[in-house]
C-alpha cells in the first residue's frame, strides 16, 4: 500500500511539472496571429500599407512569435543596411558629379552610425527595450533623413529609394512590436492606433 501511494505521489508531480513546462511552453512560443498583424500595422507610427504588403510577402512570419518577429525584423534590417553601406561606397567612389556625391557620402556617414547588429539583438534577448528603441529610432531617423537628401540628386535612384524607406518603415514596425507587443507595461499604444482599420 505504501509503495502504491509513493508511484501515485510520484507520477503525480511528475504530470504536474510537464503540464506546467508545456504550458509555458505554449504561453511563450505562440505564433503571431493576423489580429495583431493587423494591430501592428494600424499603428499611427507605422506606415500601413507597406506593413501589410511585407507581412503577407515573407511566408516566415506566419511561423514566429512576437519575439523572434522583432528578431526577423532586426536581422532584416540590418542585412539592408549593410547592403546600402555597400552600395553608397560603391557610387561615392564611382560619381563625378559633386552635388550627388556629396549626397551620397551623407547617407553612407549616416549609415555607419547605425550600431552594430549584435547590439540590438543582445538588447532584445535581455528585455532592453530602451537601448534597442534607441537603436529603431536611429535607423529610421538615420534613413528618413539620407531619403530627404537622395531626393537631391540629380539622377535619383529609384530602386535605392525604395531600400531606403524599407529601412525605415521596417524600422517603424520594430518599434511597434516592442512597445505594444513586448514591453509588459502600458505605454502609448492605446491611443496611437490609426484610423486605417
Amino acid at each position: 500500500m505504501v509503495a502504491y501511494v509513493k508511484n501515485n505521489f510520484l507520477l503525480v508531480h511528475i504530470v504536474v511539472l510537464l503540464l506546467f513546462v508545456v504550458s509555458s511552453y505554449a504561453r511563450f512560443n505562440t505564433k503571431v496571429t493576423t489580429d495583431e498583424i493587423c494591430g501592428m500595422c494600424a499603428r499611427r507610427a507605422v506606415n500601413a500599407s507597406f506593413c501589410y504588403e511585407f507581412m503577407k510577402s515573407s511566408p516566415q512570419v506566419a511561423t514566429l512569435d512576437t519575439y523572434d518577429l522583432a528578431k526577423f525584423l532586426i536581422n532584416y534590417d540590418f542585412q539592408n543596411t549593410f547592403d546600402l553601406i555597400k552600395h553608397f561606397q560603391s557610387l561615392t567612389n564611382s560619381i563625378t558629379d559633386p552635388s550627388s556625391k556629396g549626397s551620397y557620402e551623407l547617407c553612407l556617414h549616416l549609415f555607419n552610425l547605425i550600431n552594430p547588429l549584435e547590439t540590438a539583438l543582445k538588447a532584445l534577448a535581455t528585455n532592453d527595450y530602451d537601448t534597442l528603441n534607441r537603436n529603431v529610432d536611429a535607423m529610421s531617423q538615420f534613413a528618413m533623413e539620407c531619403e530627404s537628401e537622395l531626393s537631391s540628386v540629380i539622377k535619383p535612384i529609384p530602386k535605392l529609394l525604395k531600400r531606403v524607406s524599407i529601412v525605415e518603415n521596417v524600422s517603424d514596425i520594430i518599434f511597434v512590436i516592442v512597445e505594444c507587443f513586448l514591453r509588459k507595461e502600458e505605454t502609448s499604444c492605446k491611443e496611437s492606433v490609426s484610423n486605417l482599420q
